[in-house]
């Protein structure tokens, strides 16, 4: 190429003076900052996942302790429960008619010869033989 033909392609090359007058003025574009780094936002990120997991396993500890006491409060219901029904067992045969009848004759008592009831509201004897009025 010969020295005319570059004049011409580059003109502000040789005098900004003579640029039109629209156009921007060229500047020096610095590079852009570097990025931060990714380790802060990586700890977080595994803090939060250990939290996540270590919550579950208390979580989980928490209700296998929770299941284990269940079972041994249902255990224990269970026997005072027979238990109860034992001791409502012998009551039932210990209130018998037979079993009073010879703890009474045990103690030394008679049945009576006849039954007799007391009227409070009057104050008399109901249910006297005959012969005893």
């Amino acid at each position: 190429m010969s020295s005319i033909a570059r004049a011409t392609t580059h003109p502000t090359a040789s005098s900004p003076a003579s640029a039109p007058a629209g156009r921007p003025r060229l500047e020096v574009v610095h590079a852009p900052a570097p990025q931060r780094s990714l380790a802060p936002f990586l700890f977080v990120c595994v803090a939060v996942l250990l939290g996540a997991l270590v919550a579950a396993l208390m979580l989980n500890t928490a209700m296998a302790v929770a299941s284990y006491r269940i079972h041994d409060t249902q255990v224990e219901l269970n026997q005072l429960t027979e238990l109860g029904d034992e001791l409502a067992e012998q009551a039932e045969v210990l209130n018998s008619p037979a079993s009073l009848e010879s703890k009474a004759t045990t103690l030394g008592m008679v049945p009576p010869e006849e039954t007799l009831y007391v009227s409070v509201s009057s104050g008399t004897i109901l249910g006297a033989s005959e012969e005893g009025k």
